[in-house]
């Protein structure tokens, strides 16, 4: 089955690209995961990333994938190109003017290809420091821009953690996942929400943010971070975007990285229970979505134990976690 929509979505993007004023020579396919990524080089050697826009995961909210909020996406990732310094994919439009090519039921976007080095963790200190900065640049535009009106992306809220918390009761039920690791999430879940509907919405604390800059989602041009995958960006506070990278920064290392951050963008007074409960959230969301990936009955209900051993357990009895303490990942 797998192989058959690969062969699917391989004909979806020679659709797609007829639709551009591009001679494409080759088309890659190179992974899937919110949507089908294939890279494309064309007579002169120029480099594109084409994306069909199918989710791998069966739990991703439908939102993701439609044509308005693909739309806003790349007027914000054109906004960035205009405004700021950082090397980023440029959005193409096609034929027809338009940002998102439909094909049949199916929509796709194509940018330029940003070419550097990627990694799946950060490898020294030079590169945290980096994506502290470029985060700090995104976060500093988005204070100051002001989206149009017809712009859509989502928005990271207490309703989206209440969706994940049902679905993993629901896990419980269908014998997948420990009760009792369940009932930690929940409680920790729980005071997350709480935390998410006091939080202060203004200027320097909300926009709209990346939403996944991990390593995967970095590429490095003479040392310099620079970010791709704008897919789960939206609406939400700016400290989301830090709270998901340290999903892959070791606890003693993230003090460093926020005094990075703050040298170029203000931090609130309480900055580490806001991130705390944000981590909690944002890890909630993607185990979610993990679950609706194949084989995630496989590993997943380990990654669940250890959170609410580690993260989820120490929230869910009003402890701090940011800067000591085992990670999930361990």
């Amino acid at each position: 089955m797998e192989s058959m929509n690969r062969m699917d979505n391989a004909i979806i993007a020679q659709h797609a690209l007829a639709q551009y004023d591009i001679n494409v020579v080759s088309v890659s396919p190179l992974a899937q995961s919110g949507a089908a990524v294939f890279k494309i080089e064309d007579n002169r050697g120029l480099l594109y990333s084409l994306r069909v826009h199918e989710s791998k995961s069966s739990t991703l909210e439908k939102i993701w994938t439609s044509p308005d909020v693909l739309d806003s996406e790349l007027v914000w990732l054109d906004a960035l190109n205009r405004d700021t310094s950082l090397t980023l994919p440029v959005p193409n439009r096609n034929q027809q003017g338009s940002y998102v090519t439909q094909v049949g039921d199916m929509n796709c976007t194509l940018l330029s290809w940003v070419t550097g080095e990627q990694n799946p963790y950060f490898t020294n200190e030079q590169e945290l420091k980096s994506t502290a900065e470029m985060t700090a640049a995104l976060h500093h535009h988005a204070s100051k821009w002001q989206p149009p009106s017809s712009f859509i992306r989502p928005t990271i809220n207490s309703a989206r953690i209440q969706t994940a918390l049902d679905l993993l009761k629901q896990q419980v039920r269908d014998g997948l996942l420990d009760a009792h690791d369940v009932q930690i999430l929940e409680a920790a879940g729980e005071r997350a929400m709480s935390l998410l509907d006091t939080l202060p919405i203004n200027k320097l604390t909300w926009g709209v943010l990346h939403g996944d800059i991990v390593p995967p989602n970095i590429v490095f041009v003479n040392g310099v971070a620079n970010p791709i995958d704008f897919g789960a960006s939206g609406f939400g506070f700016f400290l989301t975007d830090l709270a998901i990278t340290f999903f892959f920064i070791h606890p003693n290392t993230r003090q460093h990285y926020m005094d990075w951050y703050g040298m170029h963008f203000p931090l609130p007074n309480d900055y580490v229970a806001q991130i705390d409960g944000l981590f909690i959230a944002l890890r909630l969301v993607v185990i979610r979505n993990a679950l609706g990936m194949p084989g995630a009955n496989n590993w997943l209900p380990t990654d669940v134990k250890k959170s609410a051993a580690r993260e989820f357990g120490r929230y869910a009895n009003g402890e701090e976690f940011l800067f000591t303490g085992t990670p999930f990942w361990e």
